[in-house]
């Protein structure tokens, strides 16, 4: 029995040795390094499975570049869904809205106005528009001013008690002429962060003539400029703001002697109304 106790205790030390030889023998380092290898080669692979991504996307890609080139040498984008033809990021379209077209278009408007620089004299009334475009940009416009004044407090002073003669200040009693309109400015603005408004700014350079309280009616140059606020295709507000420039002749002196002189004039006015359009337009 002993022996074999022995026997068995030699045989598990044999086992355990061959093992121990077996684990540090260069054929289990050469396994240890065929793992890395093997490793290695797993990297290799993912590598090339990447690179052949890479170049179906490339491919996808150029195929559709020449397709959507092909489609529009082919046709041309003339209409909204033409559009999805277009590759993004290289072929970009602007689409711009123009929400109140003037082309072959009348535009009729009314307004209220008043004068800025007169010190002695409240200018206010109303102003009568007319316009035709020829395109979004250029038109003609027919303007019509009509004018009530009423005297200040500093000019009943001068007449009353400084005996001063209050004819010297020319008061225009209203104004007609024609107008070259020209409109550069199209856009767009945000009201109270809620609504996209959009705007046209114009100029408006013209002659007409002013007819002068208690006067005649003298040549005037003319010189517009405002902007028009579109509510719809067919209406929009608008305010303007006028220069009148001409010639007129003044009395000066006292109430009992005085001369006519010529003097050069310039009326500022501000007005703000509402203007329509018409024919409907069928387009944008």
């Amino acid at each position: 029995m002993a022996d074999l106790v022995k026997l068995n205790a030699v045989q598990l030390l044999l086992v355990l040795l061959v093992s121990g030889l077996f684990m540090h023998s260069p054929k289990g380092l050469a396994q240890g390094k065929g793992g890395d290898k093997e490793d290695s080669g797993d990297v290799e692979l993912e590598a090339l499975y990447d690179d052949y991504d890479r170049q179906e996307v490339d491919r996808v890609k150029k195929e559709q570049t020449e397709r959507v080139k092909k489609s529009q040498s082919d046709k041309p984008i003339t209409k909204l869904e033409d559009l999805v033809d277009l590759e993004p990021f290289n072929d970009i379209a602007v689409i711009q809205r123009k929400y109140l077209p003037k082309t072959h278009r009348f535009e009729t408007g009314i307004g209220g106005m008043f004068g800025l620089n007169n010190a002695f004299f409240s200018n206010y009334g109303l102003s009568l528009r007319m316009s035709y475009y020829f395109t979004e940009k250029v038109g003609i416009e027919l303007n019509y001013l009509y004018l009530s004044s009423s005297t200040r407090d500093v000019t009943d002073n001068l007449r009353n008690n400084q005996d001063i003669n209050t004819k010297s200040i020319v008061t225009p009693d209203s104004f007609y002429g024609a107008a070259f309109k020209w409109v550069p400015i199209y856009g767009k603005m945000a009201f109270l962060n809620e609504i996209v408004v959009p705007f046209d700014t114009y100029f408006a350079p013209g002659f007409g003539m002013t007819q002068i309280k208690d006067g005649d009616s003298v040549p005037t140059l003319f010189l517009g400029t405002g902007q028009m606020f579109a509510v719809s295709k067919k209406m929009a507000f608008r305010w303007d703001f006028v220069w009148n420039i001409y010639s007129a002749d003044v009395a000066t002196g006292d109430k009992n002697s005085s001369t006519t002189t010529s003097k050069l004039q310039n009326d500022l006015f501000i007005s703000a109304g509402v203007t329509f359009f018409f024919p409907e337009a069928t387009y944008r």
